[in-house]
């Protein structure tokens, strides 16, 4: 406790963030510091961490309809449409002409591919619809484990893909896909599968026909190996207020399936990670150092370095999984760190 307590005196140390890119197509911004308010929050919810989180309710095949949160009514408008038998919520600020929009960021909202999207992500996604010009945030509700595993879904998310992206070429607009934790592990196996077919048909001859992808991946606290072997996952787990090991194998049974963990698919750092440098998409991602899914992440973000892919990432130390879902409740981590997405979003 002692050695807690130092570090939230210490606070006011490391709040300058310390930014890396040497000899690397990828900037990476480190954060030190936490705050007694995060601080204090991580000590009242650990001991609940078996229970916080945790799905529910099972949802039955397909798309689930969702409601917008009634907050984000006030300022935002959301428009309802079906899109390969899935259900999109686009959001919009009010007083803004969908004419005017060049750019549509879809997001895929974590929940261990169990839950819908919490009242947090549907505020996040008002926020950034309100503060990134020109643009349009649609949360997709994707069909949910475990009645809707890998095996079924991927497909037919692949097929989404492909229409989502065609008819965004056909308008004009840019693609952003983002998501968080089992969110950010679904867009980013998505455009690598995406990437992968295409290359194999390109090698196989085919066509030259005009194929699109997104511009950028943003990759929020994201699962990319369902493996869960990594050995800094026990070194972390004292450390985190809200994921457990047992916790985070069942929600990847639950989504894999009948499928091998190891499968590209639902395990993105086994994928062709050079395919998104070869096709200039950027990837971003957040990392937090109390989420025991962080050093996987990192791992990632390592690879991505590896290939080439350019991109942006923030890693914040003592910070939990999802921390910025917290930035409606005021703490300063979730703030900051919803500021840091919104800031590199508008440049893309």
């Amino acid at each position: 406790m002692a050695t807690d307590a130092l570090d939230v005196l210490s606070t006011t140390m490391g709040k300058t963030p310390i930014v890396s890119d040497k000899d690397s197509s990828l900037r990476v911004t480190h954060r030190m510091n936490r705050s007694l308010y995060t601080y204090l929050l991580h000590v009242v919810i650990k001991p609940f961490r078996n229970h916080l989180g945790r799905p529910k309710e099972q949802y039955p095949e397909g798309s689930p309809k969702l409601k917008p949160h009634k907050i984000i009514l006030r300022t935002c408008t959301v428009s309802e449409r079906t899109v390969c038998g899935m259900h999109i919520y686009d959001i919009l600020p009010k007083q803004t002409s969908v004419k005017a929009v060049q750019k549509r960021i879809y997001y895929f909202c974590g929940g261990g591919w169990q839950s819908p999207p919490s009242g947090q992500h549907w505020q996040m996604c008002a926020k950034m619809a309100r503060q990134i010009p020109e643009t349009i945030i649609s949360i997709v509700s994707y069909p949910l484990a475990p009645k809707n595993a890998a095996p079924t879904s991927f497909p037919m998310l692949l097929k989404l893909y492909r229409q989502l992206l065609k008819d965004a070429d056909e308008a004009e607009e840019k693609v952003i896909l983002a998501g968080d934790s089992a969110g950010g592990n679904i867009v980013l196996a998505l455009v690598l599968e995406a990437l992968r077919e295409d290359a194999v048909e390109q090698l196989n001859g085919a066509g030259a026909k005009r194929i699109t992808h997104p511009v950028a991946i943003m990759a929020i606290c994201p699962s990319t190996d369902l493996t869960r072997s990594n050995p800094d996952i026990e070194k972390v787990r004292p450390d985190d207020p809200i994921l457990t090991p047992d916790f985070i194998k069942a929600t990847a049974r639950a989504w894999q399936g009948d499928w091998n963990p190891t499968d590209r698919r639902i395990t993105p750092i086994n994928a062709d990670i050079s395919l998104l440098a070869k096709n200039g998409i950027r990837v971003h991602g957040i990392t937090g150092g109390y989420d025991i899914l962080g050093p996987d992440g990192v791992l990632f973000r390592k690879k991505c370095a590896e290939h080439g892919v350019s991109g942006d990432w923030l890693h914040w130390e003592k910070q939990m999984h999802c921390f910025i879902l917290t930035w409606p409740y005021g703490v300063p981590e979730g703030r900051e760190s919803v500021g840091w997405i919104i800031d590199i979003l508008k440049r893309e």
